[in-house]
């Protein structure tokens, strides 16, 4: 009893609101409108929306004038003109641009004018020069002009009085150049909203500190800010609040005071260290959201203190991210008298997803459009991945009564404000030299690459799907101890072309200091810390190999063997993750290639060598960065592996095989 009472109570979730209520509930506590209103030059209302009416201040043009070079006339003194039958007009004047003499001419007479100048006084038509001829102080015409023709009459285009930009609307440049001509130096728009970022931890460090291992660099303020100040409201971000009650209180107070809305990151879950939701509860009316049934961003904070609104956005990056795009973008814009529409689209999904029941969930996903179709593939991992980021084009929808999605159905996808596709989706297993031959082609930079360390069979599955133009694969079959064709046969790829690559020395690796590892009775026998591959990849499947061997020398089964290997189930996805978690002494061993263990300066007992190739759709020959690779690649190859410890070609580099 007296134990117990020494634990930490955990915050439970309030009662839990849909997508659909969190908006309706704050409109419950204050109206989402614009702020109120300010004058501004016309240069710093880019981006703002008009509160008023906007109303020309001269004629436009603000005088009759030419559209080209030639000679102003009185069209009926041309009338029956031909180039066989030409005419004679008196020139009576010169007139250029920027010129304000006020000039008259009577019948059979003619001035020249230049592109811009005023046209004199009845003239109602200008002739091109080409088709006239000078003779002493006259001019020749050999064509019939219009009434009106190349000339551009004084307040055609706007009237003085008339309304030029309706309120509502958002200055863009192009808006801004029609009003700055109408004399316009001045507009009234919506106030622009403060937002206060404030993030939350003490695991948060600023970009450029030292990192140590058990923290994180702040990415979400600069994920928020760069989205507030591109919907034209003012963000600021705030000194990271710790995990101590007083000193977040003292800093959220400062945000209230000089913000309309704030935004904290972290914190907001029923963890020990989540101090957020007791700091919002202090407000007045306090906290009225907390959690949303959906997943990613089920922490979700809401608040309202007088007129300030404060947003509890979940600390992991795809769930802020997500939360942004759902609830503080459309509020943002409801406050400077903006529409902003979420942006959906339906796509086809190659794989069958489970949904949950009552749960919304929105899954992050990259979008291609092949053969006019859009597909969506799903990115794997959690909330947390970072590298999502700068990948993830959207969410696939699941709504709250969909348990299972099977393979092929078409979704809703929330799509991101600034999406916009790539021209080259390369999915499967990481490897440095792929990606220094991939820089080496892409240097140009009108090409758009995504690349997505997602293990050699997601490579081959996202190629099947028509998900990825290019996988690099690793994949050694046990029966035939052939590397990757056997698996593009079991799969029943088509139309898709094998370039063998190169060989890769893959190893243990570990500490200098640390006794070596030969073996994974090694590890087995003297306990040591493993790090091993995600499912799928070419080094776990090597791995698991090398572990079926070293079963049957022991008379063990395969699965009982797994369980006296501490660290098993402990995964990364990239051979540098691997080195890194060695080189930090978190674990003691792993399996990868001999590059990194030079990179991270780390022991090395090779296992043996590995083929990399790359499989490509034939249907993606023609983009050009996959056709400089695949038409250079042994050039490319023999160029840079020297750079490469552990890598080796043979014969087989750069052959290509159809399938």
């Amino acid at each position: 009893m007296g134990r117990c009472s020494k634990l930490v109570k955990r915050k439970i979730y309030r009662k839990l609101v849909s997508v659909d209520e969190v908006v309706q509930i704050l409109e419950r506590y204050r109206p989402i409108k614009p702020l109120g209103e300010i004058e501004v030059s016309l240069s710093e209302a880019l981006g703002r929306v008009l509160s008023r009416n906007i109303y020309a201040k001269v004629n436009y043009p603000p005088y009759t004038r030419a559209l080209m070079d030639g000679y102003a006339v009185i069209s009926d003194d041309l009338i029956g003109v031909y180039e066989d039958k030409p005419r004679k007009l008196r020139l009576v004047d010169r007139l250029s641009v920027g010129e304000t003499r006020i000039v008259r001419i009577s019948r059979g007479e003619c001035v020249e004018v230049s592109t811009g100048a005023i046209i004199p006084y009845p003239a109602d038509a200008v002739v091109p020069i080409e088709y006239t001829n000078i003779e002493g102080g006259s001019v020749v015409f050999y064509k019939s002009a219009s009434r009106g023709e190349n000339i551009d009459q004084v307040g055609s285009d706007f009237s003085e009085g008339e309304v030029a930009a309706w309120k509502g609307e958002v200055v863009t440049p192009l808006l801004a150049s029609m009003l700055a001509a109408l004399g316009v130096d001045k507009v009234y728009v919506y106030q622009p909203v403060r937002v206060g970022i404030l993030p939350t931890g003490d695991e948060l460090r600023s970009p450029g500190e030292q990192l140590e291992y058990g923290c994180i660099y702040d990415s979400n303020s600069h994920l928020i800010y760069g989205y507030v100040k591109m919907m034209g409201a003012d963000p600021k971000i705030y000194e990271r609040a710790l995990d101590d009650e007083k000193d977040l209180e003292d800093k959220l107070w400062k945000a209230i005071e000089e913000n309309d809305i704030i935004v904290t990151i972290g914190g907001t879950s029923a963890g020990l260290e989540d101090l957020i939701y007791k700091a919002l509860s202090k407000l007045s009316p306090g906290l009225i959201v907390h959690g949303v049934r959906e997943k990613p961003g089920r922490p979700l904070a809401l608040a309202v203190h007088g007129d300030k609104i404060i947003f509890g956005l979940p600390g992991f990056p795809l769930s802020c991210l997500l939360t942004v795009n759902l609830y503080l973008l459309p509020i943002l814009a409801r406050l400077q008298g903006k529409v902003y529409e979420h942006r959906y689209v339906d796509a086809r999904i190659p794989v069958p997803l489970k949904g949950e029941p009552g749960i919304r969930v929105f899954i992050p996903t990259v979008l291609v459009e092949r053969r006019g179709l859009l597909m969506a593939y799903p990115l794997p991992g959690h909330s947390g991945k970072i590298s999502s980021l700068g990948l993830v084009d959207g969410y696939i929808i699941l709504p709250e009564n969909l348990e299972y999605a099977p393979a092929n159905c078409e979704l809703k996808v929330l799509a991101n404000p600034f999406w916009r596709q790539y021209d080259v989706n390369l999915i499967g297993s990481h490897d440095p030299l792929l990606q220094h031959l991939l820089s080496s082609v892409a240097s140009t930079g009108d090409t758009r690459i995504r690349v997505l360390n997602m293990g050699s069979t997601a490579g081959l599955n996202a190629i099947k799907a028509g998900i990825a133009d290019m996988a690099g694969i690793h994949l050694l079959d046990y029966e035939t101890k052939e590397y990757n064709i056997p698996y593009i046969e079991r799969m029943g790829l088509r139309d898709v072309l094998l370039i063998r690559g190169y060989l890769r020395e893959q190893g243990f690796i570990y500490k200098r200091e640390t006794a070596e590892v030969s073996s994974i009775g090694d590890i087995i026998d003297r306990g040591l810390r493993f790090v091993n591959r995600n499912p799928g990849s070419g080094t776990r499947i090597l791995f698991d190999i090398l572990l079926e061997e070293e079963s049957r020398r022991r008379c063990f089964e395969f699965e009982d063997l797994k369980k006296m290997i501490k660290g098993y189930n402990f995964e990364v996805r990239t051979h540098e993750a691997v080195a890194y978690l060695v080189s930090k002494r978190i674990v003691d061993v792993g399996v990868a290639v001999r590059y990194v263990a030079e990179k991270y300066n780390l022991a090395f007992t090779p296992i043996s060598y590995e083929r990399y190739d790359l499989i490509v759709r034939k249907d993606s020959l023609d983009k050009k960065m996959i056709k400089l690779l695949t038409d250079r690649f042994s050039d490319l190859v023999k160029e840079a592996i020297k750079d490469f410890q552990g890598y080796r070609i043979d014969d087989e580099v750069g052959r290509k095989l159809e399938f």
